[in-house]
């Protein structure tokens, strides 16, 4: 009798309307794509980037093809793999159609072995962009995306004959479903080296006079270099 009495209990708190499963509250993503460009590619390019998921909360899990990260988790891994390569659009593109689950704010970083690519942060915010806790149906998430400051692995710019370089584009999309809506996100970064933008910056800093007679000082220089003997 017992017995019957607790399992009654049990079904009814089971059947109560705050323990009905709804709509789930992960953010389940189908596609996740990093699309370069403007860079030198061909076959060479790696075959596959790795991509990790760290979580930013301690109540954030991630779940990557069922491995289920804990509280001691630091990331969980999963893989970009070449989809395509196209010499005459200069693009590069790695796609993962890995099972991607997480229910709560993720940053992610892209790798070429140990050189970093890419990091950016997949936040879950409420309605108005404050992030935090709140219902699932006013919540929506947002992406962040940052490039390496320098010029890792296989990006590198292509070579131009104008003043202005031309430097690497990095895009990122995503593509699944939160709370039973599909969901997009997308974002374009460009791929600019520190220390190319930090000798841009050098330069525009000096007077043009400056730079003139910087440049006079150089040319005296290679005049004055002894040309190598011929035998």
């Amino acid at each position: 009798m017992a017995d019957e009495v607790a399992f009654e209990t049990a079904r009814k708190i089971i059947m109560h309307p705050l323990y009905t499963p709804r709509s789930s509250p992960w953010l389940d993503l189908k596609v996740f794509y990093v699309r370069v460009s403007n860079c030198e590619v061909d076959e060479s390019a790696p075959d596959r980037l790795t991509l990790n998921h760290i979580p930013l909360s301690p109540d954030t899990v991630i779940e990557v093809n069922g491995q289920r990260s804990s509280m001691h988790t630091e990331f969980i891994s999963s893989s970009l793999r070449r989809d395509r390569v196209d010499k005459m659009t200069e693009e590069a593109t790695f796609v993962s159609t890995d099972s991607i689950r997480m229910t709560g704010s993720v940053r992610f970083q892209v790798f070429d072995k140990n050189d970093l690519l890419l990091t950016g942060d997949l936040e879950l915010c409420s309605a108005n962009g404050v992030v935090g806790e709140s219902k699932n149906s006013s919540k929506r998430w947002n992406m962040k995306c940052q490039p390496a400051s320098s010029c890792n692995g296989f990006l590198k710019g292509k070579p131009s004959t104008a003043s202005e370089s031309v430097h690497p584009v990095i895009e990122v999309y995503l593509a699944g479903t939160f709370c039973g809506t599909p969901i997009i996100l997308t974002k374009t970064v460009q791929h600019i080296s520190r220390r190319k933008s930090q000798m841009k910056l050098k330069l525009d800093s000096i007077p043009e006079n400056e730079a003139t007679e910087q440049q006079k000082e150089e040319l005296n220089e290679d005049s004055l270099q002894v040309p190598a003997k011929h035998v």
